[in-house]
């Protein structure tokens, strides 16, 4: 990914966007140790995540879907996936209502 794109135009002006401000400070941050392997650029961008989004919320939840693309895109790599359960969240036996039938 040479450059971040635009993500739209509004009569010939670009906006800027939370997404498109966020894969050009990842690519800043891949071109300054162009040598790193996958761990250790995502560690490096655990670094530059809260110079990023600041604490404001739009930022922190676009921070790890735009690293995710980005190493995606350049290594091959996939978030790691929940595992789903057969059991339920919660079982029968965590829950006791003793006074429930009196």
């Amino acid at each position: 990914m040479a450059e971040a794109r635009i993500d739209f135009e509004i009569d010939g002006m670009r906006e800027r966007t939370w997404r498109g401000d966020a894969l050009r400070r990842i690519a800043q941050v891949h071109a300054a140790m162009p040598d790193a392997d996958a761990a250790a650029l995502r560690k490096e961008l655990r670094k530059h995540a809260s110079e990023f989004h600041c604490g404001t919320s739009w930022g922190r939840k676009v921070w790890p879907k735009a690293c995710a693309e980005y190493l995606k895109v350049k290594f091959g790599i996939r978030p790691p996936q929940k595992r789903v359960e057969d059991s339920p969240l919660f079982k029968p036996a965590d829950h006791a209502f003793p006074f429930r039938n009196q």
